[in-house]
């Protein structure tokens, strides 16, 4: 009889398979049409103000829309909020 084929014996214990792994679905993080806007040109290297002056709004609009942003990515920078985007698939680096 093979080794492999054996029966397990008082002292090899059983194989036991692996639990199945579970993958949690990743929450859905909708940003609005200007959020999007906003991160597309900053991906570009635009500081705020210039793509406020691009998007014709004040730079304090395009801050504002960063803010939430970070606030859904739940991050603290603008970087984070890009490098996340870019892991969903919302913008390119």
């Amino acid at each position: 009889m093979h080794a492999s084929l054996s029966k397990p014996t008082a002292t090899t214990p059983p194989v036991v398979p692996p639990e199945p792994q579970t993958h949690e679905p990743r929450p859905r993080i909708s940003l609005t049409r200007k959020e999007l806007e906003v991160m597309e040109w900053a991906v570009m290297g635009k500081s705020s103000w210039e793509i406020a002056q691009i998007l014709e709004c004040t730079e304090s609009a395009v801050n504002y829309h960063f803010a939430n942003i970070r606030v859904k990515f739940k991050v603290s920078s603008r970087w984070a909020a890009l490098r996340k985007a870019a892991e969903m698939g919302l913008v390119q680096l």
